[in-house]
């Protein structure tokens, strides 16, 4: 910016406002300087016979109350005015005029008082006419053209007067000039230093406003995104769920082996397809935040024999022996998400252990409590190791037996990469931490960091999987209600098959035309009619009894659709359900009194 440029023309629109809000910063000792040296200068002044008193006290007037108190009313009413009322362009040419006051007004103080004769006084006033003006330099080199309009009126005259008193005066005028001279480019310099202050801030401010604009983009996009996923998935959870459901009653033994092949094809490509959407679920609840640690005291002799039961049939597919060595002891942990972190890990040993074993172990040291999963695979190759951890990580095969009967193990349900992620997650949130041991004589991952606690001596020993689900089930009367026929169909044959009794309804209406006792209901949560399966449940307890245990399967993931069904403490799966995870829930609500669970 030239020199002469800063002086004529005005502020850039789009920096003015910042320029005058610099300016208002200004310390309010600045008021104090001014009052004193114009104390000061009346002092001298008045011992100036010259100097006629009227106009000292028109000028202590001026300077000490009037330029004070307008400045600070100018600068109240600016602050206080709404920024769209503020008009600053106004506001800086009511500082130009009072800067000329101002200035003009100390000129003439200083011309007509000016004492050479006096060494001391006539020091004071040069110091004070040289401090003024520096001083005005911070305040005012944000208007230039206002630090002109105050300083060529004070310094001018100034210089005016020293070159009338001839001799070596007109030296000092001289160098009042200089100094003038210098100050006005001062100013200047100010003005620019200013001028990039202000526009480093304003590009500050831009990046700031475009990063939260960006993040509530990305914040948008987050809920756009759950809002398709909950649409979306609803509608195709319903098929896959009642698919699964049919696989499962299909006659196996009337099938040739073909059939048989087929069947496993279509039944691993719908696992894969459902822990797909239950995975990238799990990584979204944990992403957000809304995923909370409830630990209570978890018998994990109980609970792993329940994980054993739900990858019975998995293990058998991959000939696959499976094996625990657990204590009878108990955890201070959340039993819902260690059982996913096992479940991942077993199902991952499965996998890799390519017809072997896969074993769950664990140790008790004091109070401190480890869950390891074993198999016998051929270990996990030195470059993978530090990545499988990490969302969407396949490696290939590590094994290269081929199973019994199965021409490959395709059979065997493929990885996503999400399950270990998944492990790691829930350790984080849980402050445990998961070690990797590999060889090629086997991989073992243990999870760190549990607490035992003392069981009551009341529990009873475990049975075997076989006995204790045929135990369980036997004679149980289910009802389920569900408004698409296929899904009925199918879960009641399922039901069946695992030897329970059953009972099926399509609406709330239709409750009237079933006859009790009811061990379990099991409801859709969603219905065309203006009803829930909150309410079929409600209404099913009022008719069978109010300690009915009960399941709620949804396809809808919104959070308002598990705080209710949370709120009425009941279980919630989300569809497709595959037949392990349905019975592995039913196993928890008829081996358990406990309701107050949710799985996803």
């Amino acid at each position: 910016m030239d020199l002469l440029d800063a002086y004529r023309k005005p502020l850039p629109e789009n920096r003015v406002r910042e320029h005058v809000n610099v300016f208002l910063k200004t310390p309010d000792s600045i008021y104090i300087g001014h009052i004193a040296s114009a104390l000061v200068l009346l002092f001298i002044a008045s011992g100036n016979p010259s100097v006629a008193t009227w106009f000292l006290i028109l000028w202590g007037i001026l300077e000490i109350v009037f330029y004070p108190f307008l400045m600070e009313v100018w600068r109240r009413s600016y602050m206080a005015a709404a920024p769209g009322k503020q008009k600053p362009y106004l506001w800086i040419r009511f500082m130009d005029y009072l800067s000329l006051l101002v200035g003009a007004s100390w000129g003439v103080m200083t011309y007509v008082s000016l004492t050479p004769d006096n060494v001391a006084h006539f020091a004071i006033q040069m110091s004070i006419a040289a401090g003024a003006t520096a001083a005005a330099v911070r305040s005012l080199g944000v208007f230039p053209r206002s630090f002109t309009l105050y300083a060529v009126p004070y310094l001018g005259l100034l210089s005016l007067r020293l070159f009338l008193l001839g001799d070596e005066f007109i030296l000092l005028g001289g160098l009042v000039l200089v100094f003038l001279s210098m100050m006005l480019r001062f100013g200047h310099d100010t003005l620019e230093s200013v001028s990039q202050y202000i526009e480093i801030s304003s590009e500050n401010l831009d990046l700031a406003q475009r990063y939260r604009e960006a993040a509530e983009a990305a914040r948008h996009a987050n809920r756009e995104k759950t809002r398709l996923l909950a649409a979306a998935s609803h509608d195709l959870r319903q098929p896959l769920h009642a698919i699964g459901l049919h696989i499962e009653t299909l006659p196996l033994e009337r099938m040739d082996e073909k059939s048989q092949e087929t069947l496993g094809r279509i039944r691993t490509s719908l696992q894969t397809l459902s822990k797909l959407f239950n995975s990238v679920l799990d990584l979204s609840l944990l992403d957000s935040g809304k995923v909370q640690v409830r630990p209570s005291l978890v018998d994990l002799e109980d609970m792993l024999n329940h994980v054993l039961d739900d990858y019975e049939p998995l293990a058998e597919i991959a000939h696959v022996t499976l094996m625990l060595e657990c204590p009878k002891v108990g955890i201070l942990a959340d039993g819902i998400l260690v059982r996913r972190m096992v479940q991942n890990l077993l199902s991952n040993a499965i996998r890799h252990s390519g017809g072997g074993f896969a074993r769950i172990l664990v140790k008790v040291e004091g109070e401190d409590l480890s869950i390891a999963v074993c198999d016998d695979g051929p270990g996990i190759p030195p470059e993978h190791q530090a990545v499988i951890f990490e969302e969407f990580t396949q490696i290939e095969k590590r094994h290269e037996r081929i199973m019994p009967n199965m021409g490959n193990s395709d059979q065997v349900e493929k990885g996503l990469g999400l399950g270990l992620a998944i492990v790691r997650r829930l350790a984080d949130l849980q402050k445990l931490s998961v070690d990797l041991v590999t060889s090629p004589s086997g991989t073992t991952i243990t999870i760190n960091g549990f607490k035992s606690a003392p069981l009551s001596q009341k529990s009873k020993p475990s049975k075997g999987p076989t006995d204790r689900i045929g135990a369980i089930f036997d004679n149980k009367k289910v009802l389920v209600v569900d408004d698409d026929e296929e899904t009925l169909k199918a879960t009641v044959s399922l039901l069946q098959a695992w030897g329970c009794l059953f009972a099926s309804a399509e609406s709330l209406e239709a409750l009237d035309q079933i006859e009790g006792p009811i061990d379990l209901i099991i409801s859709d949560y969603s219905f065309p009619a203006r009803y829930t399966g909150l309410d079929i449940i409600r209404d099913a307890r009022v008719r069978y009894g109010k300690d009915l245990k009960a399941l709620v399967i949804s396809g809808d993931l919104s959070d308002e659709v598990q705080q209710r069904v949370k709120q009425e403490k009941l279980l919630l799966i989300h569809k497709p359900v595959q037949p392990v995870q349905l019975r592995s829930a039913m196993l928890g609500l008829f081996s358990s009194d406990s309701d107050a669970q949710i799985l996803s």
